[in-house]
């Protein structure tokens, strides 16, 4: 007979709770996301959250695909229909309206018919020295780096926590992490994206809400690249030699990186395979670092 102690230490150890199901799995098999739903907002344009939609619709998911612009939504959803054979359902939200952000992921989950992945994309920047920002400038920057993000995991919470189980990620940057001129709203704003993330996690991990991040480094899509090539006002060409030096000195890998290996990590994080990561915000950024 086992003692009580025994019990107890089972118990506390969680020994009837560990996976031993995977054992015998490839990882990739543990990465399917057949039947899973998810939600992906800021996923309208064509950098990060179209390819996060992207990918995960590749392991198997269903996506809504939510962006104020809704022709680019539109226009997504069909590509990953095409692409992938999933569900892609596009919705047009104004994620800086608390009341729309909650609608549009109830309206996603009933769609859908469920949710299990949220994935807080929202993107808006102004980046300019800090003694140029208006106040207006410094609102849009930290309601749409931060302010948004936390409204999306509230909304998702929402529907978390009366199934008992589901998976917040949050997009953050590796600007939280380091100091960059030209950038202090922001990053300050991703500084405070990753703490979220920890916090969250502390505070949902005991009633089965996982909470991660994932914070990209220099990122450059096929627009912006060519935005910045053919670069000539003040404003375009102090970015090209902002990111020209953060390559040239302070990235390892020497080179910028396109939104779909960013995506990579995120479809990770999203399967059973990441199962036992818990609060962490995970860097995609070439080895960047400032020194």
């Amino acid at each position: 007979m086992m003692s009580t102690h025994n019990v107890d230490f089972a118990e506390t150890m969680g020994f009837d709770r560990l996976p031993t199901h995977i054992v015998e799995k490839r990882v990739t098999d543990l990465m399917d996301l057949t039947g899973k739903k998810a939600v992906v907002t800021g996923a309208g344009g064509g950098g990060l959250g179209q390819a996060i939609a992207n990918r995960l619709a590749g392991l198997g998911a269903d996506v809504a695909v939510i962006d104020l612009n809704k022709d680019g939504a539109v226009a997504n959803a069909e590509t990953i229909e095409r692409r992938w054979g999933t569900r892609a359902i596009p919705f047009q939200a104004d994620l800086s309206d608390w009341d729309q952000v909650h609608s549009v992921v109830s309206e996603s989950k009933q769609a859908l018919g469920g949710l299990d992945i949220m994935i807080n994309n929202p993107v808006q920047v102004v980046s300019d020295r800090f003694e140029n920002h208006t106040k207006a400038d410094i609102d849009y920057t930290v309601h749409g780096s931060l302010t948004m993000l936390i409204y999306g995991a509230h909304a998702a919470v929402e529907h978390f926590l009366p199934q008992g189980h589901g998976r917040i990620i949050n997009i953050a940057s590796v600007g939280g992490r380091i100091q960059h001129r030209g950038l202090t709203v922001y990053n300050a704003a991703k500084s405070g994206v990753i703490g979220f993330t920890r916090n969250l996690a502390h505070e949902f991990a005991s009633r089965e809400i996982n909470v991660l991040g994932v914070a990209p480094g220099l990122m450059i899509n096929p627009l912006l690249r060519d935005i910045l090539a053919n670069a000539s006002d003040e404003q375009a060409l102090a970015a090209k030699g902002s990111m020209l030096e953060a390559v040239d000195r302070y990235i390892q890998l020497g080179r910028v990186s396109i939104p779909e290996e960013v995506a990579n990590m995120v479809a990770y994080l999203s399967t059973e395979a990441a199962d036992y990561m818990c609060g962490q915000t995970i860097d995609v950024a070439g080895g960047q670092w400032m020194g």
